[in-house]
């Protein structure tokens, strides 16, 4: 798998310095590009990039960072894609002692790219301040500005620098989500989902007590709080279960899987299954895997096989047990458990042996 580092060829450095050359004619196009890639570029991480990136691009601006700023929105306005990250960067790294002319350009940015984590320093140094602009823009026309305004404020956003204390403002901040529990843009609802489905960890029973009152009213309102609770759901949470219908099932009629109980690194693992109730209602059948680690602890995933409502399901899972960037596979026995509305309905092993490589 490539690493996403890798995506600053010449090519799209070069592409970098056109698009400012576009911007103002005499922006110096091969300083930009002999200072981004001098030294150790080579050997820097995606982050590290960034900020060579941001850094060599404000030096090479040379000018006051209000100038920059408004250089940076009409670049903004003109890019787009996961590659240009680097410019909210640069109002991060440079801006906080400018907050109105950051913000304005944030509001480009995070459309063209994202801002996410650009916002994170500006919570972190005036978190009302900062929180009273991602309430107006909670309520913006524009759907990458609603998102920021819940992305932003994630407890745990992935790559994106911690809030402290931000537990204590958690109740204003379900608040701004308010606003968005029914918004039009998948966008925004995703952000929204995730956003709840990370206070679910610090949280649960709070953010249950928001999901109950959000429930009902819209469809797009229910969708977000089903992808909340995922991993309330996932963990067998009693209240997350019951908020859905999911309730313990006493009228069984069949339950039977079939799988190997011996298999190799590089093979597929194929697992039949089937259950059948008495009464027809809501199913959630997950497969749980514990994979075994060498010092003998296990790493549990659940793996989602079917949820609908239904009197029977059947169907086959398959796996590649092959290693991946986010887990490697060891030899040993490994627990698998069939669980039915988070009711465990069958347990099993799987004995991993050789792991000599071969394909499927």
């Amino acid at each position: 798998m490539a690493d996403l580092k890798d995506m600053y060829t010449e090519e799209v450095l070069a592409e970098f310095a056109l698009a400012f050359a576009a911007v103002e004619v005499d922006f110096p196009v091969q300083r930009f590009l002999a200072e981004v890639t001098q030294g150790d570029w080579e050997a820097l991480s995606l982050r590290q990039r960034h900020e060579r990136l941001a850094r060599v691009l404000v030096v090479c601006l040379d000018r006051p960072f209000e100038q920059v700023a408004a250089f940076l929105e009409v670049v903004g306005a003109r890019v787009q894609g996961f590659r240009y990250l680097f410019l909210p960067d640069v109002v991060a790294l440079f801006g906080l002692e400018h907050f109105a002319a950051s913000m304005k350009a944030l509001a480009v940015l995070t459309e063209s790219s994202t801002a996410e984590f650009a916002i994170r320093p500006f919570l972190q140094r005036d978190f009302e301040r900062t929180f009273e602009q991602l309430q107006r823009w909670a309520l913006s026309e524009n759907e990458h500005q609603r998102r920021l305004a819940s992305e932003g404020l994630r407890p745990n956003l992935p790559w994106g620098q911690k809030i402290p204390d931000l537990d204590q403002y958690r109740l204003e901040i379900w608040g701004l989500l308010e606003n968005l529990k029914a918004d039009p843009s998948l966008y925004v609802r995703k952000s929204v989902a995730n956003h709840l489905n990370d206070w679910t960890r610090t949280n649960p029973e709070e953010v249950l007590d928001l999901l109950e009152a959000w429930q009902g009213p819209s469809p797009d309102t229910d969708w977000i709080v089903k992808r909340a609770a995922r991993t309330l759901l996932k963990a067998g949470h009693p209240r997350a279960l019951a908020l859905f219908g999911y309730r313990s099932r006493e009228d069984l009629v069949q339950v039977a899987w079939n799988f190997p109980k011996k298999i190799s690194k590089g093979e597929r693992l194929l697992l039949d299954y089937e259950v059948e109730v008495g009464q027809a209602g809501p199913l959630r059948l997950e497969l749980q895997v514990e994979f075994r680690k060498p010092t003998g602890r296990v790493s549990r995933k659940s793996f989602m096989l079917r949820d609908r409502e239904a009197a029977s399901l059947r169907g086959t899972w398959s796996y590649d047990w092959i290693d991946k960037p986010t887990r490697k596979h060891w030899d040993g026995p490994h627990s698998l458990r069939l669980l039915l509305n988070g009711q465990v309905l069958l347990e099993g092993q799987v004995e991993v042996l050789g792991f000599a490589d071969k394909k499927i």
